[in-house]
């Protein structure tokens, strides 16, 4: 029997995609057909579809380490702590609510695991919030806050990669090169001096990645700066100075035989595509969308968002069984593609949350959080909230439910079941599932898992 964590995905597989180029395109701005209304609560199928893709990612990132305990003995732990998000307790049964309407239903007593990277149960709640934490800024920047006012725009920071540098096992090599060249530039007298001319007050950070045959892997960073109003003119500055750091770095796509035609063709690309500001609008926009779409009939991401949940974003892959990594894929793209039976993208995806493992999604400057007063609250806590419109108890569920839901991979259909039918429902489901032989073992803790392993 196995126990629901098969091993992780083979070998790389397929042929070169067609060119895509080092600029990012979405389709975030297209819903899908099916997409989720927030009315159905758990029952839509996109929700169905979310708790697969959890499954699958668990899959993935299973690895098991020795870790020492208090007293010094090691005991096995999973090194990544989606591989027990929603299926390990806290310590208690675990129980369900509902919502009065019978729409919605909530776990209580499940560990959860706050990755906003590799967990498609916690991340849109986190991003949610931190969509909220960015909207708070941006209004209170616009209105005077402390007695200061000014503008908000929107910056991208990208560079030129193609496969030999950015494919597949270059993803952390990529990351620390766009991480340094973006050190360097803020670490220029030039920089420094432009941020004082538009009197900046700070800005929010994020780092969005997506992954193209052609092209490989595309790490850009997107930020919103907080500061003066008119700061236009100044920002576009800032495109020669990326650029001219990018050339320095040797990742502006030159080579040393360019002369000419050619280096000037290469220069314009460069400048066209490796920097972008835009108003205050964009960015609020894009935060006005964020958490409202959480997935299609699919389990595709379909938000508008670039900052918080540019790491949900869909890609542009067909729908007609050909992996999006054909084309330009998100993370969850590959993910669902790795659900869907693709090995290449389950090994990318893997790879992705390997590089990840441990990042923070934003970034906010030294002090602006104080200046708007907006607290922090670690990843962890916000997916740990329970959801408030779930005030009706239905039921506790024993050991043997617990593992029976677990072995069945019922954990969504015991959720419909209590939000539609209460605590009758769920009895009738959990005994029509005792009927029935296991796909999977109902191990949910750390010490059953090691043991199971070895």
């Amino acid at each position: 029997m196995s126990d629901g964590f098969p091993g992780s995905a083979g070998r790389p597989m397929g042929q070169d995609a067609p060119a895509l180029g080092i600029y990012a395109k979405s389709a975030a701005g297209r819903p899908d057909k099916g997409e989720f209304d927030r009315r159905r609560g758990v029952h839509g199928p996109g929700q169905h579809r979310r708790w697969k893709l959890h499954r699958q990612a668990a899959r993935l990132f299973k690895d098991i380490e020795a870790r020492p305990d208090r007293y010094g003995e090691p005991r096995a732990h999973f090194r990544y702590r989606v591989a027990m998000c929603c299926r390990g307790t806290t310590g208690q049964p675990p129980t369900i609510r509902r919502s009065p309407d019978g729409n919605r239903a909530d776990y209580h007593g499940l560990q959860r695991c706050g990755s906003v990277w590799i967990c498609p149960l916690c991340a849109p709640k986190i991003a949610a919030r931190r969509r909220d934490e960015g909207n708070i800024a941006i209004a209170r920047w616009g209105t005077g806050h402390q007695g200061e006012t000014g503008g908000v725009y929107f910056l991208t920071f990208t560079f030129q990669h193609d496969r030999d540098t950015g494919g597949e096992g270059q993803l952390k090599a990529q990351l620390g090169r766009l991480a340094d060249a973006l050190r360097r530039l803020k670490g220029t007298r030039a920089y420094r001096a432009l941020m004082d001319r538009i009197s900046a007050k700070g800005e929010i950070r994020a780092l969005e990645v997506t992954y193209g045959e052609f092209a490989g892997w595309h790490p850009h960073s997107h930020a919103i700066v907080f500061c003066r109003r008119q700061a236009m003119p100044e920002l576009r500055k800032l495109r020669g100075l990326w650029a001219r750091e990018l050339i320095a770095r040797g990742l502006a796509g030159l080579e040393l035989g360019d002369i000419g035609v050619d280096r000037f063709r290469k220069l314009r690309h460069l400048l066209l595509h490796c920097f972008q500001v835009q108003p205050g609008a964009f960015a609020a926009d894009y935060l006005a969308k964020f958490g409202r779409e959480p997935e299609g009939e699919r389990g595709r991401w379909s938000l508008s968002a670039e900052l918080t949940h540019g790491h949900l974003k869909r890609g542009r892959g067909d729908r007609d069984g050909t992996p999006s990594r054909c084309e330009h894929a998100s993370m969850w793209e590959l993910l669902n593609d790795a659900l869907d039976g693709d090995r290449r993208s389950a090994d990318l995806f893997r790879e992705f949350g390997e590089a990840f493992h441990g990042r923070r999604q934003l970034y906010w400057s030294k002090g602006l959080r104080a200046f708007f007063g907006i607290d922090e609250l670690e990843d962890e806590a916000i997916a740990a909230e329970p959801d408030r419109e779930c005030t009706e108890h239905v039921i506790q569920l024993d050991t043997y439910q617990w593992a029976n839901t677990i072995a069945h991979d019922a954990r969504h259909d015991v959720l419909c079941a209590a939000a539609s039918g209460g605590r009758q429902a769920v009895l009738e489901l959990l005994a029509e599932l005792a009927t029935r032989a296991p796909p999977y073992s109902g191990y949910y803790t750390e010490a059953a898992s090691w043991e199971k392993h070895h």
